[in-house]
């Protein structure tokens, strides 16, 4: 083949991708359905006790409900307690995805369903009167979310 023939069909092949790539070609498609997961929850008192660990005096375990009700799963990434003293924080711990994993065999809330877990909290802070409990998800539609709940001791 010459040179010449070469990009003729160099030519003609960039010619017949072009056309796929103009703005006329269909949009993908909108998923339908809710946009985010819709997510509730709520705790029951909190149990106190003494830590069973060594380098910590209480054990605070925070019996919780998590409920998605718009059909979008989610996962939690993390569930933090923020212990609080007239109203200002003196101690936070947190529980990780993987804290979750270990503890419940997974970090995932189905999508219209609903899941209790006993979230066990090591702290050293006996002032505290109060905690407020901050839950970290990410949708399947990839929203991240959080939700606040307060629970008194």
């Amino acid at each position: 083949m010459t040179r010449r023939t070469m990009l003729a069909l160099a030519a003609g092949a960039v010619m017949m991708v072009l056309p796929a790539c103009s703005s006329n070609s269909p949009a993908a498609p909108t998923p339908t359905g809710p946009s985010q997961a819709r997510i509730t929850v709520t705790a029951s008192a909190p149990l106190l006790a003494f830590s069973p660990r060594a380098g910590f005096a209480f054990r605070i375990t925070v019996p919780a409900t998590i409920s998605e009700d718009a059909g979008v799963g989610a996962n939690i990434n993390f569930v933090r307690l923020q212990q609080m003293f007239r109203g200002v924080e003196v101690e936070r711990s947190e529980i990780s995805s993987a804290d979750l994993v270990v503890a419940t065999g997974s970090n995932r809330l189905n999508a219209n369903a609903t899941r209790n877990i006993n979230l066990i909290y090591d702290v050293n802070d006996g002032r505290a009167t109060s905690g407020i409990l901050t839950f970290g998800f990410t949708d399947d539609r990839g929203t991240p979310q959080s939700v606040d709940f307060t629970v008194s001791y």
